[in-house]
């Protein structure tokens, strides 16, 4: 056992836990959160929307209440969960430093109906995935958007595409260094110009010099007076 007095005796707001404990920490444990919902929010190079703030606009332009993130199970195999933005909420913890934490609650699909074709991820929008596991960080996702397709058929079946952050561009991979320039087959064309030819200005010249007589003037009628 350790003696009275030790530090493992120390209550928690003794001074010497006190230095110990950062003071972010300290003021979470507080417990005084202020709470504000939002319609949209940006991150991460994308602005995100809830469902409810774009049905308020349907003439909007784009959708951007579409989002995945990547999580990994005990095994370490990644996996990818698909949703739409329910509601946005931002956390402020009461204190002298301005903490803020921003949440997504989200609409996530059950990744047992995904599936791909022609390389393309695709969802079962009605399907979802049950419990209570709504909430991510803000900083966590990455945008997409899901598009629908027209045959009435496959209408159970959203098309998922990835978006890029704004003023920002894919990182090149080594496999992009490493392709071939693809050619298409079965393209018509005929014999290439040649790089370079000459112009003799000499005839050009003469055919534009004219001559009086090789000008034709119509004749005027004549006037019929009554």
């Amino acid at each position: 056992m350790c003696p009275v007095g030790s530090p493992s005796h120390e209550g928690i707001d003794s001074p010497a836990r006190r230095r110990s404990v950062h003071k972010d920490l300290r003021q979470l444990s507080i417990g005084s959160v202020i709470v504000k919902s939002y319609g949209r929010y940006d991150v991460n190079g994308f602005r995100f929307r809830t469902t409810k703030f774009e049905a308020s606009r349907p003439l909007a332009a784009t959708k951007n209440n579409g989002v995945v993130i990547r999580a990994e199970d005990m095994e370490r195999h990644e996996s990818e969960y698909y949703g739409i933005i329910n509601n946005i909420l931002e956390c402020q913890f009461v204190g002298n430093k301005d903490l803020r934490v921003v949440f997504f609650d989200c609409t996530w699909f059950d990744p047992k109906h995904y599936r791909t074709e022609f390389g393309m991820a695709q969802v079962k929008h009605k399907q979802i995935l049950q419990g209570a596991d709504r909430y991510v960080l803000a900083h966590q996702v990455e945008q997409v958007y899901y598009s629908s397709y027209p045959c009435p058929k496959l209408s159970a079946w959203w098309v998922v595409y990835k978006t890029y952050p704004r003023d920002r561009l894919s990182t090149p991979v080594p496999d992009d260094y490493n392709r071939e320039a693809q050619q298409a087959d079965g393209v018509f064309q005929e014999d290439e110009l040649p790089s370079s030819f000459d112009i003799d200005p000499a005839p050009t010249l003469d055919c534009l010099v004219g001559d009086l007589n090789d000008i034709s003037l119509p004749q005027k009628r004549k006037r019929n007076d009554k």
